[in-house]
């Protein structure tokens, strides 16, 4: 019975939601729902719209896809299927072409698979050497003829597959839309022939040189194993993100108080970058061990796909943990979870979509941490195509060490604003004229009073001994107070001076509410 008429004189000094003297706080909360309402709206747009942007209509941009192309055969069929072949990509619909005919640098298929392979072209169109001479027996002397035979499209789909296919489409529609034309231009020629007649030409002529004298066939130089790359992009590189940088980051600001008050700022900096370090190495060994388990049936890793995942999966984790330090020690609360959702979906729409065919606004991405780790995935899973390792990895080493640096700034002044008083754990500084500051700038105060001399210590004694009277009083005050904040500390209540805990009977400020 004791408790329970504890409990109940305990409920008659609490106030209804909606009294009068609680105005300040009601309007001091709707002021913070109208603030999340308004930041996540945002949020939603800016995210959503840059997901959806990164991959609307990709073919007005398909001029920025430079595929080559190459005349291998010097006959005359092959010249006019070359001539045809040019002007059909001349619209700017299409892929821009580059003729590299007689270009010794890719006079034979092996050196142009290559520029392919290592993403000086994003394919090739290629007149087949020995094309005009088949097709000539064919004609002449019945033969046997395969029309594929005519034209190569190399294609390399690891260099961002959505683009690649795109691409590769389009220019697909367009060499199908000259078979016809050819076929009729190719008939046209064998009766001019002298004596030449329909019947003559159709008799004499293997029937499929004569309906169908010109094909191609695509040739993928990519290797199948990076089939996944999508699902480790999307979702393992989100795994690493979220738990490798968001976790250790929302932690530091739960206990970070007592360390600001109490430890050299050097020390804190050298935990917090050791303990990151650590944390990031931890989860990128997970990460890599999803990979290895639910590989593709095609893809036999070897130890150096283990440590080449590793490293990427590392680096790419520390451009975002460094990043998040930052944002932890600079932005309010209230808008720390809308700076992490934008990051995100924009990291995830450089990854999925890629910037080659976006609009000019989204080659941003290419400087992204989720589009430059997933380039270089790509190269490892595919043995070495579209290798740019020098300047992907470069630019996510000088995000880390930028962010790493400027991390550390922040930190050593969110520490001396802790110090002084002038900061909270939740990264909001105390309400002008609250209990918390008056009790800050006192206990600073005393402190170089007693610096001073026997005098200064007998009155810091002396306030103590004035404020222990109401101790008691305090402890069993069920009143709102600054140290009741949400994020504070039990260590920083049990350290602050009892000027600094508010009294029973002391009223709460509008001011004072408004700025929590």
């Amino acid at each position: 019975m004791g408790l329970l008429q504890e409990h109940r004189e305990r409920q008659k000094n609490l106030l209804p939601l909606f009294s009068p003297e609680l105005r300040a706080m009601r309007m001091a909360f709707l002021k913070g729902i109208w603030q999340m309402f308004v930041v996540f709206t945002c949020v939603f747009w800016i995210s959503i719209g840059f997901l959806y942007g990164a991959g609307y209509d990709t073919s007005r941009h398909m001029k920025d896809a430079s595929y080559m192309f190459n005349n291998l055969d010097d006959s005359a069929a092959a010249s006019n299927i070359s001539q045809m072949i040019l002007e059909a990509f001349e619209p700017k619909s299409m892929v821009r072409l580059v003729d590299q005919t007689g270009n010794p640098e890719y006079d034979t298929m092996d050196k142009i698979k290559h520029a392919v392979w290592v993403g000086d072209s994003w394919g090739a169109v290629v007149v087949n050497r020995g094309f005009g001479e088949q097709l000539s027996q064919a004609l002449e002397s019945g033969g046997e003829y395969d029309p594929t035979l005519a034209v190569t499209l190399v294609s390399e789909e690891s260099r961002h597959f959505f683009k690649v296919m795109t691409a590769t489409k389009s220019i697909e529609a367009a060499l199908t839309a000259l078979e016809v034309p050819f076929a009729q231009m190719v008939f046209a020629d064998a009766l001019a022939q002298d004596g030449a007649t329909a019947a003559s030409v159709i008799s004499q002529a293997n029937p499929t040189a004569l309906v169908l004298p010109y094909s191609y066939a695509v040739d993928n130089i990519a290797p199948y194993h990076f089939d996944m790359s999508m699902y480790i992009l999307s979702v393992t590189l989100s795994l690493c993100m979220v738990v490798g940088s968001f976790i250790p980051s929302n932690m530091w600001k739960t206990i970070e108080e007592p360390f600001f008050k109490q430890v050299k700022i050097p020390q804190i900096i050298a935990l917090r970058l050791v303990v990151n370090v650590v944390w990031a190495v931890a989860i990128s060994l997970q990460a890599v061990g999803i990979v290895f388990a639910f590989r593709g049936p095609t893809w036999s890793p070897n130890v150096g796909d283990f440590f080449g995942l590793f490293g990427l999966f590392t680096l790419n984790t520390f451009a975002f943990t460094f990043f998040i330090e930052c944002l932890q020690n600079w932005v309010h609360p209230r808008f720390l979870l809308g700076a992490y959702f934008t990051t995100l979906f924009v990291d995830i729409s450089a990854a999925i979509f890629g910037p080659e065919l976006n609009n000019h606004f989204f080659r941003i991405t290419y400087a992204m941490p989720f589009m430059l780790t997933g380039i270089s995935m790509r190269t490892l899973l595919t043995n070495g195509s579209y290798s740019k390792f020098q300047y992907t990895i470069t630019v996510n080493v000088l995000w880390s060490l930028l962010w790493w640096v400027i991390s550390t700034f922040l930190i050593a002044r969110k520490a001396r604003l802790v110090r002084a008083g002038k900061l909270l754990m939740s990264n909001v500084a105390p309400p002008p004229g609250s209990d918390h500051a008056q009790a800050e700038e006192k206990e600073q105060k005393d402190r170089g009073s007693a610096a001073g001399g026997d005098s200064g210590r007998v009155d810091v004694e002396k306030n103590l001994m004035e404020n222990s009277a109401g101790m008691g009083e305090v402890v069993g005050s069920e009143s709102p107070s600054s140290e009741s904040t949400p994020g504070a500390s039990s260590a920083d209540l049990g350290s602050a001076t009892p000027r600094s805990r508010r009294r029973g009977s002391a009223p709460t400020s509008d001011i004072e509410i408004e700025d929590m």
